[in-house]
């Protein structure tokens, strides 16, 4: 019997340190929201994964309370288009599911590390970089791979999909 209570407990202690690796090891924690409202082009999030003991958790943005650190929008294959990041580091901007981080446009607190540039048609990334104040201060990053394309005189976003035969991203095409 001691010996399996030993057993059990090495078992246990590997399982929860293996847990714990899975959570490091996360590349991002929810999708990023990519929308135009009117002419202005927004980034958000509305959801994204916490790790739990042994299952991931999907927690709402509206339900917590997530503070953005910084946003970086890049054209594919990365190359620099928009960059801004809190000039504290224990302070950022409150984030909703109907927060518009606008494109280029100043956010309060926040210094630009990269001005923004003209946007063009093309596929791009965006990450957005937080934490969740409410619970255990957990990290909660937003990432979405997009497609801008010309309309209108302004620019509409387009889904982008993985192409597995030549093992990256492209434009879904417009019906």
């Amino acid at each position: 019997m001691k010996r399996f209570f030993a057993w059990g407990c090495l078992g246990l202690a590997l399982l929860t340190a293996q847990t714990s690796a899975w959570g490091m090891s996360r590349l991002f924690d929810g999708d990023a929201r990519v929308w135009v409202q009117g002419r202005t082009l927004c980034f958000g999030g509305a959801a994204f994964k916490s790790p739990g003991l042994f299952f991931n958790r999907t927690l709402q943005v509206d339900e917590r309370q997530v503070a953005v650190y910084f946003i970086d929008v890049a054209r594919e294959p990365y190359e620099p288009f928009w960059s801004a990041v809190s000039n504290e580091p224990n302070r950022g901007v409150s984030l909703r599911s109907d927060t518009c981080l606008a494109y280029g446009q100043a956010i309060p607190g926040f210094s630009e590390k990269t001005p923004a540039r003209p946007l063009q048609p093309g596929l791009y990334s965006v990450t957005v970089g937080g934490r969740d104040s409410a619970g255990d201060g957990a990290r909660a990053t937003f990432m979405k791979t997009f497609c801008l394309e010309a309309r209108g005189g302004g620019v509409a976003v387009v889904e982008a999909v993985y192409d597995d035969r030549q093992g990256r991203w492209a434009c879904k095409l417009s019906p």
